[in-house]
């Protein structure tokens, strides 16, 4: 797996955060950073159709006069009347977030509800399921995943011996019901795929029947009224101290492992001290100590303190 450093990663979200976009077609599509801000635009210049909530027909943009505009997705849990925006001209909507407030929901998938009663997705799409195509806001680029025998994604369900097929589909394919056909074994079915560092969902299509992953305790209800099944993928972070060639003891401590003072152990190396860590994605904050002592990482500008008022270093992993 790739090993980023914290340096490269910093630089990566200072980009994302602190560029100047044109917020009339944003590089993000649906949504941009402003600081610590995450701010959402629905452009109805962007869209064709929407999807009528009671009997999902689809209806035309230009029969609809647009008076509202909300966005609900599953960080605020699917909310019926989700966040609504602000109009600022006669095609656009707005809507600015802090970024904590994604904090339980690293990937954001996300809808915009109009008027109350019409939705659409910012990928508008749809499969035969009526399952939206979720966007993924940490890697909206990211191809869809293959079947790979070394990948790092394992995906199986035990019995059903007597089905005829069984598919994966998640929010890593946009939900795709056809691509992913699952291979059958003595015990059940299975497949591996490589995944990008991330939290999806996903769900098994038993003979066209959909059904969340029976052996995997972490579920998300969805707006449905259903659960997905949830898998988190780590990334490998490397984290460096420069300096203090006569410590004897530096370790890395953060609310990654509950604050422990020797949760995870650096080595030494020509410049300092150094270790490799798999984080989850999302922010995460942090702290050397060395030799008993508890410090910030000098190497790293992006701070914050906490309810205690102690001031921790933070690191974006995305």
């Amino acid at each position: 797996m790739k090993k980023f450093s914290i340096f490269i990663l910093l630089c990566i979200w200072q980009q994302m955060a602190f560029a100047q976009i044109d917020t009339s077609r944003s590089p993000y599509g649906t949504y941009r950073f402003e600081g610590d801000d995450v701010v959402f635009t629905f452009d109805v210049r962007d869209y064709e159709t929407a999807m009528r909530n009671s009997d999902s027909s689809q209806v035309d943009f230009a029969d609809l006069k647009i008076l509202d505009v909300a966005v609900q997705g599953n960080f605020n849990k699917w909310s019926a009347r989700g966040w609504h925006m602000k109009r600022i001209d006669a095609y656009r909507f707005e809507l600015s977030k802090p970024a904590k407030a994604f904090k339980d929901a690293p990937n954001w998938q996300f809808r915009f509800v109009i008027n109350g009663t019409y939705w659409t997705d910012p990928q508008r799409h749809y499969n035969k399921a009526g399952m939206l195509g979720w966007y993924n806001i940490l890697n909206p680029n990211a191809p869809n995943p293959k079947e790979n025998d070394r990948g790092n994604a394992y995906f199986y369900l035990n019995g059903f011996e007597n089905a005829q097929s069984v598919i994966l589909a998640g929010s890593f394919n946009s939900w795709d019901e056809h691509a992913l056909k699952m291979k059958k074994t003595a015990r059940g079915w299975h497949i591996r795929l490589e995944l990008q560092p991330g939290a999806y969902q996903y769900k098994f299509i038993v003979d066209g029947v959909w059904m969340h992953d029976p052996e995997n305790p972490v579920r998300q209800l969805n707006e449905y009224n259903t659960f997905n099944s949830v898998l988190v993928i780590s990334q490998t972070v490397h984290f460096q101290l420069n300096g203090f060639p006569e410590a004897k003891q530096v370790f890395l401590t953060g609310s990654f492992g509950n604050w422990n003072p020797q949760a995870v152990p650096m080595q030494k190396n020509d410049t300092g001290w150094f270790c490799d860590w798999p984080l989850k994605p999302g922010k995460h904050h942090y702290k050397f100590v060395v030799d008993g002592q508890w410090m910030v990482d000098p190497a790293n500008k992006r701070k914050e303190k906490d309810q205690q008022g102690n001031e921790n270093s933070i690191i974006l992993v995305q």
